[in-house]
């Protein structure tokens, strides 16, 4: 369906009018960039489009809420820049403008009313902690200086940027990567037939390992485990299970882990069965 524009918020945001004469906000990235009043704009066709049909008694409002001043954000992303350089060691020239986009659009979302779900927000929080810690300072920087809480999932999000940014990854595949995470950690409570809770030790334990074995060899460190046969023959199951891991790994991560590898995972499957209730 294709509405017509009244006016451009931002670059992020179009006031548009629908067939049947009703007004609707519709957010997505770069949305509102060039366009004009009068202009059309194509609603199925826009990426992670997100809509609130504004009530006569609130336009002026929200209205206003969606003028975010551009210049403070960028202040904001500047700083918070500043402090991941500083303290990350991130040297990326592309995480400035990622994160100025980012956070423009997620302050507008919430300015809306409209949330912000982060599925994986454990699961980054305990990967990327570095990096969460630093998204915790940026949040309370937003917070003070635009009165908007971003809440712990979008810090998240915040986090998983300055991570993609310090790896030289796109955020896309380190969140691609944090799903395999918490998927594996599902599928291994499954097999061992344990509830596995990621804000616990055992299964924060987990994931890390994971984590670092897949970074390992990704990097084509070798990993070595002198004990890999006994494992594999002492703990048939866990051995078994770790297998299953490495498939999903290699064929979900594209990366291929060593026996040795295996056996570690294994070790540590062993220990969620004994540790875990």
């Amino acid at each position: 369906m294709c509405l017509k524009v009244i006016k451009a918020l931002n670059n992020n945001a179009v006031l548009a009018q629908k067939l049947d004469g009703s007004q609707i906000v519709l957010m997505s990235k770069g949305i509102g960039f060039g366009k004009r009043p009068g202009e059309a704009v194509d609603e199925d066709t826009a990426e992670q489009k997100m809509f609130y049909i504004l009530d006569s008694s609130g336009n002026e409002n929200k209205l206003r809420q969606l003028s975010l001043e551009e210049a403070k954000v960028e202040q904001i992303t500047r700083e918070i820049v500043e402090i991941a350089e500083k303290k990350l060691g991130i040297q990326n020239e592309n995480l400035y403008g990622a994160l100025l986009d980012h956070i423009t659009f997620a302050i507008e979302c919430l300015q809306m009313g409209l949330p912000i779900d982060n599925p994986f927000i454990g699961e980054i929080s305990i990967l990327y902690s570095k990096e969460y810690e630093i998204a915790q300072i940026a949040a309370e920087i937003i917070k003070e200086r635009t009165g908007v809480e971003i809440g712990t999932g979008e810090t998240g999000f915040i986090a998983l940027h300055l991570y993609s940014a310090r790896k030289n990854k796109h955020v896309r595949m380190a969140m691609k990567s944090t799903r395999v995470y918490s998927e594996i950690l599902d599928m291994v409570g499954v097999m061992i037939g344990k509830k596995l809770d990621k804000a616990h030790a055992p299964a924060k334990s987990f994931l890390l390992s994971i984590h670092c074995l897949v970074t390992s060899a990704a990097n084509e460190s070798p990993i070595v485990m002198k004990l890999s046969q006994q494992v594999k023959l002492s703990m048939i199951d866990s051995y078994m299970a770790a297998a299953k891991v490495a498939e999903v790994i290699e064929k979900e991560m594209n990366v291929c882990l060593c026996e040795d590898a295996i056996a570690y995972i294994a070790e540590d499957i062993e220990k969620l069965r004994q540790l875990v209730t």
